[in-house]
């Protein structure tokens, strides 16, 4: 049974449903902040919100009621859907230093638990389960991260072995025109948006390796 505070809901920056929406996809990001009044703080400054927020130690706050459409994937793609805010759930890590400092080893154990809370809830596919930083795109050129959240020093390694998310073994060799495509392919197959389907190794590749560098912990072997 998990703990979860609800008393920090926001007044605004998310759209209020009526009907039961439909819910796909866990999105998980970081939020740089010192507190959670801080992180709070900082959503409501840039109009933005999140279901539920995660602060260093592992409280569990509810800003969003779950049906309800929260403002935190913006510009976003996965697996064919485009524009993921309708059918997601948000989940904020505070970390004061997100680039610098692991999370709490008591944050990850409070954010599996809720990931598997809304798993079985709303049997979410393990495939759905993703980054931030794996969805963004830019909308004026179209290309992928748009987002670093959540960083490199989030433990995607930790849910996975606890039966949340899948961790795929991924080559980035693009030795040559036919790695190149068969990357691609990959890729657009796992879920990230690839629109140059091609043998080219152009701005869009090398800034999806740069995603998959950041979730995966990946070299270019």
């Amino acid at each position: 049974m998990i703990l979860i505070d609800r008393s920090k809901k926001f007044s605004e920056f998310f759209e209020s449903k009526i009907k039961p929406r439909k819910i796909e996809f866990l999105v998980l990001h970081h939020i740089e902040a010192k507190s959670l009044e801080h992180a709070i703080e900082q959503l409501c400054e840039h109009q933005v919100s999140s279901h539920f927020l995660i602060d260093e130690i592992g409280n569990i706050f509810e800003l969003v009621d779950e049906n309800d459409v929260a403002y935190h994937a913006g510009v976003s793609y996965w697996r064919g859907v485009d524009g993921l805010n309708q059918t997601s759930i948000g989940i904020e890590f505070i970390n004061s230093a997100p680039f610098e400092k692991k999370f709490e080893t008591t944050q990850m154990q409070a954010g599996l638990e809720l990931c598997q809370y809304l798993i079985t809830k709303y049997k979410i596919a393990a495939e759905n389960i993703v980054g931030h930083s794996d969805i963004a795109y830019s909308k004026e050129t179209g290309l992928p991260d748009r987002k670093q959240d959540p960083s490199y020093l989030f433990d995607w390694r930790f849910l996975e072995q606890n039966g949340v998310g899948i961790f795929p073994k991924f080559s980035l060799d693009v030795s040559s025109k036919e790695k190149v495509l068969e990357l691609k392919q990959n890729l657009k197959k796992f879920g990230y948006r690839v629109i140059n389907l091609n043998d080219d190794f152009d701005q869009e590749l090398q800034a999806l390796i740069r995603v998959v560098k950041r979730r995966f912990f990946l070299t270019n072997s």
